[in-house]
C-alpha cells in the first residue's frame, strides 16, 4: 500500500502541464501550417486575379473589336446605290467634319489633341497622345420608306403617318438625314416633322448647319429609303481614373467611354490606287492616305490590357501594332495582348 505521500508525488506527476520543448514543437508546426495555408490562399488569390484579369481583357478586346467592325462594315452606305460621285450635299459648309458624308472614313496618324478637329476635342476631351484617330460617317436605320412621290425636287418628303415622336429613329428637328434609291442619293437636314402626316420638312438656312438649298436635284418617289447620318470618331482617351480605353464620340454629342483598358490604337487604310477596281493595292498610314475616297478597307491594331495591376509577373515581350514601333517591357503587373483585324468596306467594294 502506498504512503499518502506517494500517492500525492504520482498524483502531481500524472498531472504536469506542458514542457518548453513540447511548446516550440507545437509552436514551429503552427507556423508551418499557417504558412502553408497563406501561401496556398495568396496562390489562388492570384491565379483567380490573372483569371479575372484575362477574362475581362478577352471581354474588352471582344467589344471594342464588334464596334468597330460593325461602323466600317456600313460606312458609305447608300442603300441600293454604289456610286457615292451621285451623292447630293445640300448642308451647309458639306466639307465640314461634321458634315463631310461623302468622306465615308478618314483618321488622323500620332495624334496630339491640339491638331485635332475641334468636333473632337471640345469639352476638354483629350486624346491620348501618339494613338490614331478613325472617324466613321455612316447610317442608322429607322426603317423608314417615303409613301408618297415628290411633286417636285424641293417638296417635303411623306412618310408613315402616325408615327410615335419619341420612338427610336422617328425624324426630329436637326437630323441629318439621307434619301436614296438606285438613281441617286441626298442629305438634307430635317427643319421639322409632322408626325401625323409623316411629313419631313427640309426648309433652306434653318437650322445648324442648315440646308444650303432645298432642292434635292431629283425627284424621289415611293419606296424611296430614308437613313439617318451619323459622323462616329473612335480614340484612346484616359477615364477620371487616369485608366485609358476606347472611346467614341457622335458628332458634337457627349463622348463615351466603351472599354477600359484599350491603351492604344493604330490604323492603317488600304486605298485602292491602281485600275479603280475597288481592290487595296497598298496600305498606308492616315497621313499617307492620297484619296480617302478610294479607302476599301481598314487595318485596326488595339493594345488591351487588364484594368488591376499587379496581377502578373513584369511582362518582358514588346508589342507591336501594326507598323509602329515596338513598345514595352513593362513592370506594371498588367496582362497585355495585341487585337488586330482588318475589315473589308462592303460598300466601297466590287
Amino acid at each position: 500500500m502506498r504512503t499518502p505521500d506517494l500517492q500525492t508525488a504520482t498524483r502531481w506527476k500524472q498531472q504536469r502541464g506542458i514542457g518548453l520543448v513540447e511548446i516550440m514543437i507545437a509552436v514551429t508546426l503552427g507556423i508551418i501550417v499557417t504558412g502553408a495555408v497563406v501561401q496556398i490562399y495568396l496562390s489562388t488569390k492570384r491565379q483567380n486575379d490573372m483569371q479575372g484579369g484575362l477574362s475581362g481583357r478577352q471581354e474588352v478586346s471582344r467589344y471594342a473589336t464588334q464596334l468597330i467592325q460593325r461602323d466600317l462594315q456600313m460606312a458609305g452606305f447608300r442603300g441600293c446605290l454604289r456610286d457615292l460621285g451621285t451623292v447630293v450635299n445640300t448642308l451647309n459648309n458639306p466639307d465640314d467634319f461634321l458634315n463631310n458624308y461623302a468622306r465615308h472614313v478618314e483618321g488622323y496618324e500620332n495624334v496630339v489633341s491640339d491638331e485635332l478637329p475641334a468636333e473632337i476635342t471640345a469639352d476638354g476631351n483629350e486624346v491620348v497622345t501618339d494613338t490614331d484617330v478613325l472617324v466613321i460617317r455612316t447610317v442608322d436605320d429607322p426603317g423608314l420608306q417615303l409613301t408618297a412621290n415628290m411633286v417636285t425636287s424641293s417638296s417635303d418628303l411623306v412618310t408613315v403617318s402616325g408615327l410615335e415622336t419619341d420612338a427610336p429613329g422617328t425624324p426630329a428637328e436637326g437630323d441629318i438625314m439621307l434619301v436614296t434609291d438606285c438613281g441617286g442619293s441626298a442629305i438634307f437636314q430635317v427643319t421639322g416633322f409632322d408626325a401625323g402626316t409623316g411629313t419631313i420638312a427640309h426648309a433652306q438656312d434653318a437650322g445648324v448647319p442648315g440646308n444650303d438649298e432645298i432642292s434635292l436635284v431629283r425627284r424621289y418617289t415611293a419606296g424611296a429609303q430614308l437613313f439617318s447620318l451619323r459622323t462616329t470618331t473612335y480614340y484612346i482617351r484616359n477615364n477620371d481614373d487616369g485608366v485609358p480605353g476606347l472611346w467614341r464620340r457622335v458628332g458634337d454629342g457627349d463622348p463615351q467611354e466603351l472599354a477600359e483598358g484599350v491603351e492604344n490604337m493604330q490604323v492603317l487604310y488600304g486605298e485602292d490606287t491602281v485600275g479603280a477596281d475597288q481592290v487595296p493595292d497598298v496600305y498606308r498610314k492616315a497621313n499617307a492616305v492620297a484619296n480617302w475616297n478610294n479607302v476599301v478597307s481598314v487595318q485596326v491594331a488595339l493594345l488591351v490590357s487588364s484594368v488591376r495591376e499587379n496581377v502578373a509577373d513584369a511582362d518582358l515581350r514588346t508589342f507591336v501594332l501594326l507598323d509602329e514601333a515596338a513598345v514595352g517591357p513593362f513592370y506594371d503587373g498588367r496582362l497585355r495582348q495585341v487585337v488586330s483585324f482588318t475589315v473589308a468596306m462592303r460598300n466601297r467594294l466590287s
